[in-house]
């Protein structure tokens, strides 16, 4: 064996160290780090993904100023990732995302885009990667359970703004709803109240109109209603939808009028906001003259049955001498006659 002396050892040993301090080194991961805060309102059963129903992900993200990536994951038991959302270029803050439970279009474990994810335990991660590669990359991650399909008949869907939902809460209180009554009861007296109390106008024409809520004065209110909510949302005995067409009526509801598509709006708050199936229908309605204006009225699931329900042209037509059931409670063939169906939501 070949024997070298101590000195080429020695040089060889600096020349090697010298090497390895001029190498790049990869700055490795932290827990936490720039993720202060993350937290994930599955609700105690888990997150069950369906018609309506999202994952909110909120994390607090402190960069001291400095540009960097915000990345969302969320990775099946495998460690595989199913779904994906970056924020590039952000300074931090507070990053909100709401999943619907469905996996994105490019995943690395190959789950289907179309379909809602398959129940398991599941981790959601936050992950801050700084412009700065010297910096470390901060990690935080939150496990979740999604649940199989269950049965949400009867459950509540709130749109999620504490004044659209307040204001919902006050009118559904004014109609007489109590949770004991029946499906068919509570959309008869939400009809019944939209028809007496809901204005068809205009509103774009110039006037001025009178308000029945008093938002900015009832703000202890709201938020004591919304704490409320919230803790019904963490349990599952309730779901937020956060459906920007319907919450753009927030100044509709609050005034009582609107034309076709607000009335059918509200209709759906009001019904989903006390546990009913319901959706918006939108067309052409059949006048007798043979004009087919464009049109917006409702459908609600009763007893496991669809009915439709123009409270729009109730509300035009109330006083005179059709009384205020004149479009209540339909089948689809009786819906046809005066209807033309385009879309259904």
């Amino acid at each position: 064996m070949k024997k070298y002396p101590v000195s080429r050892i020695f040089a060889a040993l600096v020349f090697c160290l010298a090497l390895c301090l001029c190498l790049p080194h990869p700055v490795s991961a932290e827990e936490g780090g720039m993720v202060e805060g993350l937290t994930v309102s599955s609700g105690k059963k888990g997150f069950c993904p369906g018609k309506g129903k999202s994952l909110s992900i909120k994390a607090q993200v402190n960069t001291n100023g400095a540009p960097v990536t915000v990345r969302i994951r969320i990775y099946n038991k495998k460690g595989k990732y199913v779904f994906q959302k970056s924020y590039q270029d952000s300074y931090g803050g507070q990053i909100t995302y709401k999943w619907n439970g469905k996996p994105g279009k490019k995943n690395k474990a190959k789950a289907s885009h179309k379909k809602y994810a398959k129940k398991g335990k599941y981790t959601v991660e936050v992950c801050v990667i700084p412009q700065d590669n010297t910096l470390p990359v901060s990690v935080k991650t939150v496990s979740v359970q999604i649940t199989a399909k269950e049965n949400t008949k009867g459950i509540p869907v709130l749109t999620g703004d504490m004044e659209v939902d307040y204001m919902a809460e006050q009118i559904c209180r004014e109609a007489g709803i109590k949770d004991s009554l029946s499906e068919d009861e509570k959309v008869r007296r939400i009809y019944h109240w939209m028809t007496v109390n809901q204005k068809h106008v205009h509103y774009y024409s110039a006037g001025s109109y009178p308000t029945y809520f008093k938002l900015a004065s009832s703000k202890k209110k709201i938020k004591s209603y919304r704490k409320k909510t919230d803790q019904l949302s963490e349990s599952g005995d309730l779901i937020y939808s956060y459906d920007t067409e319907l919450i753009r009526r927030k100044w509709c509801m609050e005034r009582r009028i609107g034309v076709c598509t607000d009335n059918a709006a509200i209709f759906k708050i009001l019904c989903s906001h006390v546990g009913v199936e319901s959706g918006i229908c939108s067309g052409n309605y059949l006048n007798r003259n043979g004009t087919k204006p464009p049109h917006s009225w409702n459908y609600a699931v009763v007893g496991g049955v669809t009915y439709y329900y123009d409270v729009d042209v109730e509300i035009q037509n109330y006083g005179k001498g059709q009384g205020d059931y004149y479009w209540y409670k339909k089948t689809r063939a009786e819906a046809e006659r005066t209807h033309r169906f385009v879309t259904v939501n």
